[in-house]
């Protein structure tokens, strides 16, 4: 799904689930340029640097050129969320799936080790959270990537079958949580070791895994067995 095409201003926050095409790729290209300019000042100098006016300034355009690609700072925030979050989500679901069952659990958790440590997107997004939390309309557009993000975790570790499951979908909710948590510690300590926890959690999902497909399969089938003890 991609961006939809009209006055940029007219449009709303949209309650989507995760769209998997450049949501930044049917933008003109003044709008292009402020997002761009956005995520530098992000990056570079937290959420607070976001504003209608610096962003404006480091764009080289004026600010009725931002409300009118954007409509106002919220609809900026959430068209940054999108384009911060599309590189890093698409990137493993484009790798994992492809290479063998046997192999995708590890790339899965040595993806996830990457994105925590090394992307300045993906602190961005995390810049960006508390914000979220006081603003309605950006705390529901974030929400809405979460269960595409869940469903995903199950995707690479091939228990997709069992998306529609409690069991499952706590599973790829857990998994969801875990990054999250360790990513606000490597925030605040860069000398936090990912590794060691996302070790711990690859141990704990492939010694349940036997269990985790038989599970998904029962789903499939309709037989709703619950995994073997």
């Amino acid at each position: 799904m991609g961006a939809k095409k009209g006055t940029p201003a007219d449009r709303k926050l949209p309650v989507l689930p995760f769209f998997i095409d450049d949501p930044s790729a049917a933008l003109p290209a003044t709008a292009k340029k402020i997002l761009s300019a956005a995520q530098r000042l992000l990056v570079e100098g937290g959420y607070q640097e976001i504003t209608l006016e610096k962003v404006a300034a480091a764009a080289g355009v004026n600010k009725a050129s931002i409300r009118y690609n954007f409509g106002n700072k919220a609809g900026l925030v959430a068209a940054l969320v999108d384009a911060l979050m599309h590189g890093e989500f698409t990137r493993m679901a484009r790798t994992v799936p492809a290479l063998p069952h046997s192999e995708r659990l590890q790339a899965a958790i040595e993806a996830k080790r990457r994105m925590i440590d090394s992307t300045q997107a993906f602190r961005g997004f995390f810049d960006i959270l508390p914000h979220a939390m006081r603003e309605p309309e950006l705390r529901r557009r974030i929400a809405a990537l979460y269960p595409w993000w869940c469903e995903q975790n199950l995707t690479w570790l091939d228990l997709q079958n069992g998306a529609a499951d409690e069991l499952l979908e706590g599973l790829g909710r857990l998994i969801t949580a875990v990054v999250d948590g360790l990513s606000v510690q490597a925030g605040l300590d860069p000398e936090f070791d990912t590794g060691k926890p996302l070790r711990t959690l690859e141990f704990l999902i492939a010694t349940a895994m036997p269990a985790l497909e038989e599970h998904a399969a029962a789903r499939a089938d309709g037989g709703g067995r619950q995994p073997s003890e």
